[in-house]
């Protein structure tokens, strides 16, 4: 009898064991998930191939800019939010290609690509020793302009590779947390 209560406690210990094993186990995902450097707005932060120090943002309701056949105008149902970037290289050549704007509930923009043939579009390539300033541009709902957060890496979805997230704790908003954005915005002008 005593044999039986043994082997089913043993059985039982070994179901115990193999439960919290499967439960405390840090899924494939999270193993293999980006490496993220964090950090706020006017802080430089180093990725593994490249440096970056967000400069400033804005916010349009429209946007113009020049393409071959012509002048361009872009309009949104939301808000246009305009990012300003500083961009380094490391050591080697790098490419920054993917870019999202993370709102505080969670929705995740990715760059427009309706911007087709403006100038200074990802991904941008850079080469160390020539640091440059880049502009990204991200049709948001202007409820996602507050508390957000910018993601940046070399390619999308980075796996075992850096990405940077950038705290864009200084958007210009009004009053009412709505951002405050301008009728036009030229994406012929210059950097900051």
């Amino acid at each position: 009898m005593s044999a039986r209560w043994g082997t089913l406690l043993l059985v039982l210990a070994a179901a115990l064991a193999l439960y919290a094993m499967q439960h405390s186990t840090p899924r494939y995902m999270a193993l293999t998930g980006p490496i993220t450097v964090r950090g706020a707005m006017g802080q430089t932060l180093g990725a593994r191939q490249f440096d970056v120090t967000v400069q400033r943002v804005q916010f349009a309701k429209r946007l113009s800019y020049q393409r071959l056949g012509g002048p361009q105008t872009r309009e949104t149902g939301g808000i246009w939010a305009i990012v300003w970037l500083r961009l380094a290289a490391r050591d080697t050549s790098a490419t920054v290609g993917e870019a999202a704007w993370l709102g505080p509930d969670g929705l995740a923009y990715r760059h427009t690509d309706r911007l087709v043939l403006a100038r200074n579009q990802p991904p941008h390539v850079l080469e160390p020793g020539l640091p440059r300033t880049v502009r990204l541009v991200f049709e948001i709902r202007p409820d996602q302009a507050r508390g957000a957060t910018l993601l940046l890496s070399a390619r999308y979805d980075p796996r075992l590779d850096s990405q940077v997230r950038i705290a864009l704790d200084d958007v210009p908003v009004d009053g009412a947390g709505q951002p405050v954005a301008v009728a036009r915005y030229d994406l012929e002008e210059a950097a900051p």
